[in-house]
């Protein structure tokens, strides 16, 4: 039952943090964007600039998460490496 909370706790700590990203990034591409309160139709030089404003933010995230996974990778090898060479020397010596 336990593990299940913990589960539970980080399902909703990840749908917390996805909600303040989702709103920072409304936020900003709205407040850079829209500029004409005057009617309620968005026009096209708003719809093209939050459509890029939002790719934007989707590609760097992505860019972001590709790069800490290659951090990551690069960490575990560095560590895996003198792990193995352990191995490898007691192999030899027995």
């Amino acid at each position: 039952m336990a593990q299940q909370q913990g589960g539970t706790d980080t399902d909703l700590r990840t749908f917390r943090d996805f909600l303040l990203q989702y709103n920072a990034v409304t936020e900003q591409c709205f407040g850079a964007c829209i500029r004409d309160f005057t009617g309620r139709e968005i026009s096209e030089k708003e719809e093209r600039c939050s459509k890029n404003c939002m790719d934007k933010f989707l590609k760097a995230g992505q860019r972001l998460s590709m790069r800490f996974q290659e951090h990551q990778l690069l960490n575990m090898e560095a560590q895996g490496a003198p792990v193995a060479a352990t191995n490898q020397k007691m192999r030899i010596g027995n």
